[in-house]
């Protein structure tokens, strides 16, 4: 018996039709009449789904019976259970090895430049050791990907408090002049590949996860990009006119270009993976 029509065989023992059926799986009617057709194969995702849905296993999916055949009956070695394999929790040892050292470096790190005089400045420079330190200990996947954006926001607000560079100056390359220090420019331009690399890698990391394509979800991806459209407008012109050189208070400025910068890699996530879960639901 072949994939489709053991799929089709399961599909009327429970008394679906092919439309309820893609309906549970997220993916078309015609999607599922190819799959019983031999027409096309269904991903390895899809096959999953398929296996959870039906309540069968994936090799019995694969390589079901018609049923007509009387199935032999086991014998009592062959029906004991096969032990399981415990899955993995936690950190890896590696991880935590890396945690340890790099809250030793934090610390090396802060020790030092307290006695070069860096004062509040010191915690700031070690604060990227630390920080990585404590994503290794605490996160079993993307450790790198989250270590980088970490090391990213202490250099990016470090670079802002001690000299007032951002990656905003390279909206001004058309005007720069040699007067400006080109050096800052370079600084500029640097912060901001940095961040498209991060944005890159963040959304190609997380795209594949799967996300409901309905309507709701549109919307919400609609309201998420008209809210962070709008927030980005009138907070930066608040935050522009009234705090941006008021003093301490101006650390607001700073803390809400963070903030836009993590909403805008949440949204271009989501939006990858709608796009990937809509483009295999027509497959």
């Amino acid at each position: 018996m072949s994939l489709g029509e053991n799929i089709a065989r399961l599909r009327a023992q429970n008394g679906w039709s092919q439309g309820e059926l893609a309906d549970k799986l997220e993916v078309s009617r015609q999607s599922v009449s190819k799959w019983e057709t031999d027409a096309s194969v269904p991903d390895l995702d899809k096959l999953v789904k398929l296996s959870e849905a039906f309540g069968v296993s994936l090799d019995d999916l694969v390589h079901g019976r018609s049923g007509t055949a009387p199935c032999p009956a086991p014998s009592p070695v062959a029906s004991l259970p096969s032990p399981i394999p415990a899955q993995k929790t936690g950190v890896s040892g590696g991880q935590k090895i890396a945690a340890l050292v790099l809250f030793l470096c934090g610390l090396m790190v802060l020790f030092v430049f307290l006695l070069l005089g860096g004062g509040m400045f010191s915690f700031l420079f070690a604060a990227p050791f630390w920080l990585c330190a404590g994503i290794c200990a605490v996160c079993r996947k993307n450790a790198g990907l989250w270590c980088g954006w970490a090391v990213y926001f202490c250099a990016a607000l470090y670079m802002r408090l001690a000299t007032g560079i951002s990656w905003s100056l390279v909206l001004l390359t058309h005007l720069y002049e040699p007067s400006w220090n080109y050096a800052r420019l370079a600084a500029a331009w640097v912060e901001l590949a940095i961040i498209l690399v991060l944005l890159a890698v963040t959304v190609l990391r997380f795209r594949r996860l799967p996300l409901a394509t309905g309507r709701d979800t549109l919307i919400a991806l609609a309201a998420g990009w008209l809210g962070f459209l709008l927030v980005r407008a009138v907070g930066g012109y608040v935050l522009t006119h009234y705090f941006r050189l008021a003093g301490a208070i101006g650390f607001l400025y700073y803390l809400f270009g963070f903030a836009q910068l993590g909403a805008l890699a949440v949204l271009l996530c989501f939006s990858a993976r709608y796009l990937h879960s809509l483009r295999h639901k027509q497959q």
